[in-house]
């Protein structure tokens, strides 16, 4: 996850966000924060499409 990160420029946790919000069109992910910087980093994370092979190699990960 992390190299996937890198290559966006971006925080793992965007990344995980990205995922879930591609993995299904009928999920909604809550993410809680704690703060106006995290809420808008969550926000960024919805902004991310991964590729079908970033999104399938992210998806073997346990």
């Amino acid at each position: 996850m992390d190299l996937v990160a890198k290559k966006y420029h971006v925080t793992a946790s965007q990344i995980a966000l990205a995922w879930l919000l591609q993995r299904s069109s009928t999920m909604l992910p809550i993410a809680g924060t704690t703060s106006v910087k995290h809420l808008e980093e969550n926000v960024l994370g919805a902004t991310i499409k991964l590729t079908q092979e970033e999104f399938d190699a992210l998806g073997k990960l346990k």
